[in-house]
């Protein structure tokens, strides 16, 4: 690995958007002391010929891309969410409306279904719009739903290659879009432009298991973006770097995730069994006490709102359980915080948006 950093190549002075953005990355490296490619490579999973490429200024980077650089950078990379966006959409040309009403429904109510389209070539832009809104890359979008490859994912996107029910099925469930009641408006849209297409996408539906029926639709680049603080919050905790701000940070980051897997589960709109939903009430209850809610309600919860892609579902169960159990520590007084030992903290109180995500028992 170089110990010094090869220089970015000078962009020129442009009202350019793209060159505009291209420039800022740029900024943002220097600023965090211009570390090399192959640091930032370690850190965000990235190649070195993807982050060089990312500041060129002559293509718009991916989501996951203008992620990982971002990160790499020790940016926020929700600041930079919206001008990317932004971007993508003027790249989209006359679907950019169509697409910006999309996003602005899923980003106004979490769920995930599609406006009118008025053609295919329409629906799949808005598939594409689906895979920016959660920050997936073909590649991610092949891992996250394994039944076909990126390169198979590509050419429907771009129409070389027919939108099958089956394949929409797999790009939905990789986009979060978990709710029955969603995938169903995705498949009515289909059978605008494909009746036996959308015959097969109900036959496809009726043949869920029913423990899949429970889940809402899932914001995956927040929960993602949610489980970075969580687990980085860990480290801390492992280098033994522990503060007020450090212990205060991870109980947001997990009064954060478990909304959001209780929001999904609200809008799912199914009632759940008796003994399902009285696990989740209690999670809620305890969240509303400030109290760290019981592992084995952790373990009740995150299959329920995650019924898919079992590694970020594992992932997420051991990074709020882990986090759990520094919060009781915490709490008990047991941390050594800043050499300070046996220090009790003032947690926040009762989680935002609590109330409004709470199931309904049956």
């Amino acid at each position: 690995m170089d110990a010094v950093a090869r220089p970015m190549k000078q962009l020129p002075r442009t009202n350019d958007p793209l060159v505009a953005f291209a420039r800022d990355l740029q900024a943002l490296r220097k600023q965090a002391g211009n570390p090399p490619l192959a640091l930032m490579a370690e850190h965000s999973g990235l190649s070195t010929a993807t982050l060089s490429n990312a500041h060129t200024g002559k293509k718009l980077p991916t989501w996951a891309t203008v992620n990982g650089y971002v990160l790499a950078c020790g940016g926020d990379p929700e600041s930079w969410s919206a001008r990317w966006e932004s971007l993508r959409l003027a790249a989209a040309g006359v679907t950019g409306d169509l697409c910006r009403e999309a996003l602005s429904r899923w980003e106004r109510t979490g769920n995930l279904t599609p406006p009118h389209a008025a053609d295919e070539g329409e629906l799949r832009e808005l598939l594409k719009t689906l895979l920016d809104f959660n920050g997936l890359s073909h590649r991610t979008l092949a891992k996250q739903a394994p039944g076909y490859s990126h390169v198979t994912y590509g050419a429907v996107l771009r129409g070389a290659r027919p939108l099958k029910a089956k394949i929409l099925y797999q790009i939905l469930i990789g986009c979060g879009v978990y709710s029955l009641q969603s995938q169903e408006a995705w498949f009515h849209l289909l059978s605008s432009f494909s009746r036996s297409e959308g015959v097969e996408g109900g036959k496809l539906l009726a043949r869920v298991d029913r423990p899949l029926r429970y889940a809402g639709d899932l914001d995956l680049k927040m929960l993602k973006a949610i489980l970075e603080r969580l687990e980085r919050g860990r480290g801390l905790f492992a280098a033994d770097i522990v503060s007020r701000d450090s212990i205060n940070s991870l109980r947001t980051a997990y009064e954060d995730m478990l909304a959001l897997l209780l929001s999904s589960l609200q809008r799912s709109q199914v009632q759940l069994p008796p003994k399902l939903a009285f696990a989740l009430n209690r999670v809620v209850g305890e969240l509303r006490n400030s109290s760290v809610p019981n592992p084995a309600a952790i373990d009740a919860l995150v299959p329920l709102a995650m019924p898919f892609h079992p590694r970020l579902r594992t992932r997420v169960t051991m990074a709020l359980k882990n986090a759990g159990e520094l919060l009781r520590r915490a709490e008990a007084g047991e941390l050594n915080i800043r050499g300070v030992a046996g220090l009790r903290l003032s947690l926040p109180p009762s989680p935002l948006h609590v109330q409004r995500t709470t199931p309904t028992a049956s």
